[in-house]
C-alpha cells in the first residue's frame, strides 16, 4: 500500500484530520499508529507461530481463549463477569493475550503517539481507516463465525480504552495483514512518518498532553511517562531567547 502523504510536524496531521477526517461524523474514521513501515496489520494471533499439536491458527486462538477464561474467572465477580466471546476477547486483548482484535482509537494524536513512541532510528507509518458502522450491523453470536473484518465497541470498558477513545477491529482471516482482507465499502490511508522527526513530534504530543501516562493511565504508563521525560530536553531551539541574568529557573522537565 503506496503512502498518500507524510506526517513531519504536527501541523501536517492537523491539516490532513481537519480536511478529511473531521469532515464526517466522529467514528467514521479511526485510526493506527506502528513504529515500523515493515510492521503490517495483523492481529497479535496471526503474528504467534503455533504449536504443532494445534494444526490451525484459529484452534490455537481458541484453546488460549479457553485456557484464560478458566482460569481468569476468579478475577470477577458476579456482575463484571465478561457476558460473551465478544467481552472475553477485548478482555483477553487489554492484557496481551493474542488475540484477533486490532486497537485502533477515534483520537489521530494517539495513534501518532504510538508511531513515534518506539524505534526512533526507524520510519514509522500512521493508517487512517474509514469503517462506518450502519444501525443495520449486528454481531453474530462469536467473533469466531465472521466472514469479514467488523468494528467493535466492547462494553466491557478499561481505563485504557477510555483513555486512548479505543475501538476495535476484529479481523475474519486472522494471519493476513487487514488490507488484503479489507470490505469494499471501507477506506484504508498510509502516512509517512519520517525516523528524523520522530523525537520532534513525541516532544510535542508531550507538550500536547499525549504520553505514556495520559494514555496508560495507571502506575505503569506513569513510570513510563516520567522516565522518558527526565532524559529529554526540548529539541528545537526557540525562535527568539531572552536572556535573564540571575535568575534561577526550575526545569519543566521535573
Amino acid at each position: 500500500m503506496e503512502f498518500v502523504t507524510t506526517i513531519s510536524c504536527i501541523q501536517d496531521l492537523l491539516s490532513r484530520t481537519t480536511a478529511q477526517y473531521f469532515a464526517e461524523e466522529r467514528g467514521r474514521w479511526i485510526f493506527r499508529g506502528h513504529s515500523k513501515t515493515s510492521f503490517q496489520i495483523i492481529p497479535s494471533v496471526g503474528r504467534n507461530l503455533v504449536p504443532q499439536s494445534l494444526k490451525t491458527r484459529e484452534r490455537y486462538e481458541q484453546r488460549l481463549l479457553e485456557m484464560f477464561r478458566r482460569e481468569a474467572r476468579s478475577h470477577f465477580d458476579r456482575n463484571s463477569m465478561p457476558a460473551d466471546d465478544w467481552e472475553w476477547l477485548s478482555v483477553a486483548q487489554h492484557h496481551g493475550l493474542p488475540t484477533r482484535l486490532l486497537d485502533w482509537t477515534h483520537n489521530p494524536l494517539a495513534a501518532l503517539f504510538f508511531a513515534v513512541s518506539k524505534h526512533p532510528k526507524c520510519d514509522g507509518q500512521f493508517f487512517a481507516l474509514r469503517a462506518v458502522l450502519k444501525e443495520s450491523d449486528t454481531l453474530p453470536k462469536t467473533p469466531f463465525e465472521i466472514d469479514k473484518p467488523v468494528k467493535f465497541y466492547p462494553n466491557h470498558v478499561t481505563p485504557r480504552i477510555r483513555a486512548q477513545e479505543g475501538v476495535f477491529v476484529v479481523c475474519a482471516k486472522i494471519g493476513d495483514p487487514l488490507d488484503a482482507d479489507l470490505p469494499k465499502e471501507w477506506t484504508l490511508e498510509r502516512c509517512l512518518i519520517p525516523a528524523l522527526q520522530k523525537e520532534q513530534l513525541r516532544y510535542d504530543l508531550f507538550r500536547l498532553g499525549i504520553h505514556a501516562s495520559s494514555l496508560y493511565p495507571d502506575i505503569d504508563g506513569l513510570a513510563a511517562r516520567v522516565s522518558w521525560q527526565a532524559s529529554v530536553m526540548p529539541p528545537r531551539k526557540p525562535q527568539s531567547v531572552r536572556e535573564e541574568s540571575g535568575t534561577d529557573e526550575l526545569s519543566c522537565r521535573w
